[in-house]
């Protein structure tokens, strides 16, 4: 009853916070927040999944997604991940987990950049011949831990800086999250909530933070010896956009092979998704998982390809 009370309180507590926040607009609140980078999904089995994961993310990458997952790493671990983005800029992400005798921690890091582009002015529209160079940075810190066997609760704390030629903004965000085995069938529900921190202001401009609230629910559709299947639906409910909606699916055979596919509603880019994973029997010790995922682009960008190799020892 006490595990429940909390898992309630955690939930109502971001609810109460969107409900009191006035955006003092009625229209949609697009491109309105900063560090909109934080909000590129990390991770090929994830985003393969039509990023419907906050409930069934149970490794390393949590961080990226409800830090409780974490708390599921009983192994030493380690992932890398490479998403060749949006007109040739580029994402990187990497992140290790330590189990420890009462909770897990990780560290994790995020980089965004893209290629440097000459600087034009009112004078000289044709380019200065001056090259300007942008990007992204974000490091975290999580801790997580499972307080009972039905639920988990984790955090985190993360610099993040956004450069622009001279211009440089930080930040120190926070992310917190849930995840209760509700015990019916394999019925899993969890919420996250990404990004939290202060406003921040570059020159006379003040941006919000791209904070992120997600519900997610999951279940086993079936499962055998030799194949099960994983569902999920999640809601995503960003400050600075509309809703989105988020289902998946992962078909796992023999432990070896994962099959995996999603779609994303009420979003311009990005909708259909899909993509596989392997992994390997340990050898001497060390467990290699290797996931791809294929998002595609539905207007006018190419199409987007990530690859994570995970590490298991």
């Amino acid at each position: 009853m006490k595990a429940k009370m909390t898992l309630f309180s955690l939930v109502l507590a971001p609810a109460l916070l969107f409900a009191q926040y006035d955006y003092g607009f009625d229209f949609a609140k697009t491109g309105s927040g900063g560090l909109q980078f934080l909000k590129i999904g990390v991770g090929a089995r994830e985003t393969a999944m039509g990023e419907a994961v906050a409930g069934s993310v149970r490794d390393v990458n949590a961080v990226f997604w409800n830090p409780a997952g974490l708390a599921f790493a009983g192994d030493y671990q380690a992932s890398f991940s490479q998403n060749n983005w949006l007109v040739k800029s580029e994402q990187i992400s990497a992140a290790v987990a330590i189990p420890l005798k009462f909770f897990t921690a990780a560290i994790s890091a995020s980089s965004f950049r893209i290629d440097d582009f000459e600087e034009t002015t009112v004078t000289q529209p044709d380019g200065t011949g001056r090259m300007v160079s942008a990007g992204d940075l974000a490091i975290g810190l999580s801790v997580a831990r499972r307080f009972t066997n039905h639920l988990a609760i984790g955090g985190q704390v993360k610099y993040v800086e956004e450069k622009l030629d001279s211009d440089r903004i930080t930040n120190v965000l926070f992310d917190i999250g849930a995840l209760y085995d509700t015990g019916f069938r394999h019925l899993r529900l969890a919420f996250s909530l990404q990004h939290f921190g202060p406003d921040m202001k570059v020159v006379d401009q003040t941006f919000r933070t791209p904070l992120l609230f997600r519900l997610n629910a999951s279940d086993e559709v079936f499962s055998s010896k030799e194949m099960a299947l994983t569902a999920a639906a999640e809601l995503v409910h960003a400050t600075d956009h509309v809703e989105v909606v988020n289902i998946g699916a992962e078909l796992q055979l023999h432990q070896l092979l994962f099959l995996r596919g999603g779609y994303r509603f009420n979003t311009d880019e990005g909708k259909l998704a899909c993509g596989f994973g392997v992994i390997t029997p340990r050898l001497g010790g060390v467990q290699l998982k290797l996931d791809y995922s294929y998002v595609q682009s539905e207007i006018v960008f190419a199409d987007i390809n990530r690859f994570t190799l995970g590490l298991a020892f």
